[in-house]
C-alpha cells in the first residue's frame, strides 16, 4: 500500500510524478545521438518510435492512478470525530432559551457546541462585534428565534455533549446526557436551557444600576431571575451594584413619591461616584439609569457627560427611561447628539406604542410580545405614562423601535408620531464595524411611581415577582442590549463555526 503522506511529497500525487517522469524520459529519448554499437560492431540507430511508446505507457499508468493535488484533509479533533454523516435527518438538538427565571423565552441567544474549553471573559467593558468566533471553537451553532426556540443541526452524537447558551457576557455551559445520531434530540427542561441565575452557574455581565424615585429599572433584575445573592452595592463581589440616585420632590410630597433608596440594597453609594468616574463606569458592562423625576443637572457635570460618552464609545451599554435622556442630550459627541434629537416641554405621548416591524429586530420584538402575551394586540406596547422628549432619530446608528402620537397640549401637540423606544449604537455616525457600544432609551415610565413601598418592605421583595406589560418589553431590550454590535437594521448575523 502506498503511504498517503509519501504520495504528496513536493505537493504532487504519485500520478503527478509519473507524468513528470514520462515527460523527462520523452525529452531525453528524443535527443539526436549516435546509435549504440551492436554485437557485430555496427551502429544500431535508435528506434524513432521508442520515446512515444514509453511516454504512452507511463501516461496510461498515470491516468489509472487517482489524481489528488489537494493537501490531505486534517484529521478530526475531539467532538468533530463524533459527527455522523446521516442519510436522512441530521443529528440535532432543539429547545427553548429562557431568562434566568426559566419562564421568559429569549430571542437571539447563541447556542453552540464547543470543541475546546471556554476562555474566561475579560473584566470590564469590551468591544463585542457580531461575526467573531465564540470561545471554545464551536463546531455547530444557531440562534434562538422570537419565541426563544432553537434547533442546532449537525451536532456530534454520543454521551455528555456540551452545549453553550450565550448572549453578550451572559453564558452558561450545560451537558446533554445523550445525543442520538440522525434524529432530533429535544430538551424540554426549562431549568436546563435558561441563562445563569448566579456566577456559580455560569458567566454574567457586571451591571450597575442607579435608583430614582420615578422609575425603578433595577426591579427588573430580580424579576427576570437574577439571584438575590448577586444584588449588592459598589465594592461588593457581586454581579450587580446599585447606586443611590436623587430623591427629587421628597420634601414637597412626602409619603407620595418613594425615596430613591427604597429600591436598592442598604448602604448604596451615591450615583455621582459612578457617573463622575469613567474608570468606575468601565468596570460595568451595562448601566441602568432610573428616572430621577427631573434632569437633576445639579448632580451632573460636563465631566459626567464626557465619562458616560466615553464609556459608550468603548463598548459600554446603558439603558435609561424618561429624564435619563440627559445622557444623550448633553453628550460632548456632536454625532451622538445629532443621531438622537432631544426636545423638552412638548406635551405628553400616548399609549399604546406602535412597534416598527419594518426591520428584523423590531419585528422580532412584536412577535415576541405576542408570543409572551397572546391577549395583546400585535405590535402594541402598553405603558402607563408616555412622554414626548425624543423628537427624532437618525438611522442607521439610531433606530426608533416604537412610536406614538402626542396628545397633550404643547408646541408638539397633534404630531402624528414621535419615537418612544430608541437605540443608538456608538460611536454614532461611523460604520457598524467600528462601533462598540449601545444606548437604549424609553421615553416613558416602566414601573409605578407615586407608590411608596409598604412599611417594612425590603429590597428586593419590594419589587414584586411578576413583570408588568412594560417590563416585558424592557426585558426584551435589556437582553438585546447585552448582545453583540451590528447594524440593527439588518438581519441578525449568525454565529461563526469552526469547520
Amino acid at each position: 500500500m502506498i503511504d498517503n503522506a509519501d504520495s504528496h511529497r513536493g505537493g504532487l500525487s504519485l500520478a503527478g510524478w509519473l507524468v513528470v517522469v514520462a515527460l523527462c524520459w520523452l525529452g531525453c529519448a528524443r535527443i539526436e545521438t549516435p546509435g549504440a554499437a551492436g554485437a557485430d560492431g555496427a551502429t544500431v540507430p535508435p528506434r524513432p518510435d521508442a520515446a512515444p511508446e514509453a511516454a504512452a505507457s507511463l501516461a496510461d499508468a498515470a491516468r489509472d492512478m487517482p489524481v489528488d493535488l489537494a493537501p490531505p484533509k486534517p484529521p478530526c479533533v475531539n467532538l468533530q470525530c463524533q459527527k455522523v454523516a446521516c442519510a436522512g435527518p441530521p443529528t440535532s438538538i432543539s429547545g427553548t432559551t429562557f431568562a434566568p427565571n426559566g419562564k421568559l423565552p429569549l430571542y437571539n441567544v447563541t447556542v453552540y457546541v464547543p470543541n475546546a474549553p471556554l476562555d474566561p471573559f475579560p473584566s470590564g467593558i469590551t468591544c463585542d462585534r457580531c461575526g467573531a468566533v465564540a470561545s471554545g471553537k464551536p463546531i455547530a451553532s444557531t440562534v434562538s428565534d422570537a419565541q426563544g426556540k432553537f434547533k442546532i443541526s449537525n451536532v456530534p452524537a454520543g454521551a455528555n455533549i456540551p452545549l453553550v447558551l450565550q448572549v453578550g457576557k451572559w453564558r452558561r455551559q450545560i451537558t446533554v446526557p445523550s445525543v442520538t445520531a440522525c434524529q432530533d434530540n429535544p430538551l424540554t427542561d426549562a431549568n436546563l436551557t435558561r441563562l445563569p441565575r448566579n456566577r456559580k452557574e455560569g458567566d454574567m455581565p457586571k451591571i450597575a444600576v442607579t435608583t430614582g424615585p420615578c422609575d425603578q429599572l433595577g426591579c427588573l433584575l430580580p424579576k427576570i431571575g437574577i439571584d438575590a445573592a448577586e444584588l449588592g452595592v459598589a465594592g461588593d463581589d457581586k454581579a450587580v451594584a446599585y447606586y443611590r440616585g436623587s430623591s427629587f420632590n421628597l420634601g414637597i410630597l412626602p409619603g407620595i413619591i418613594p425615596a430613591a433608596n427604597s429600591f436598592g440594597p442598604p448602604n448604596m453609594h451615591p450615583a455621582t461616584e459612578l457617573w463622575n468616574d469613567e474608570a468606575q463606569l468601565g468596570k460595568h458592562d451595562m448601566t441602568l439609569f432610573s428616572c430621577e423625576c427631573s434632569e437633576m443637572l445639579s448632580t451632573k457635570s460636563a465631566a459626567s457627560f464626557a465619562a458616560v460618552t466615553n464609556y459608550l464609545a468603548k463598548g459600554g451599554r446603558i439603558f435609561g427611561s424618561h429624564y435619563s435622556y440627559v445622557w444623550l442630550q448633553n453628550t460632548p459627541d456632536t454625532l451622538l447628539s445629532a443621531a438622537v434629537a432631544i426636545g423638552t416641554n412638548f406635551g405628553m405621548g400616548s399609549s399604546p406604542l406602535t412597534v416598527d416591524t419594518s426591520f428584523p429586530k423590531g419585528k422580532a420584538l412584536a412577535d415576541w410580545m405576542k408570543f409572551v402575551d397572546p391577549a395583546i394586540t400585535y405590535g402594541e406596547i402598553t405603558s402607563r405614562q408616555v412622554f414626548n422628549n425624543v423628537m427624532s432619530v437618525m438611522p442607521p446608528s439610531a433606530l426608533a423601535w416604537a412610536s406614538s402620537p402626542t396628545v397633550a397640549s404643547g408646541a408638539d401637540a397633534g404630531v402624528a408620531a414621535r419615537p418612544r423606544i430608541i437605540t443608538v449604537n456608538t460611536p454614532a455616525g461611523v460604520a457598524a464595524d467600528k462601533q462598540c457600544g449601545r444606548a437604549a432609551h424609553l421615553d416613558a415610565h416602566i414601573t409605578p411611581d407615586m407608590v411608596p413601598p409598604a412599611a417594612g418592605a425590603m429590597f428586593p421583595a419590594v419589587c414584586g415577582t411578576d413583570l408588568s406589560k412594560g417590563e416585558e418589553a424592557l426585558a426584551f431590550l435589556f437582553f438585546d442590549l447585552s448582545s453583540c454590535i451590528q447594524d440593527d437594521s439588518m438581519p441578525v448575523i449568525p454565529p461563526v463555526i469552526v469547520p
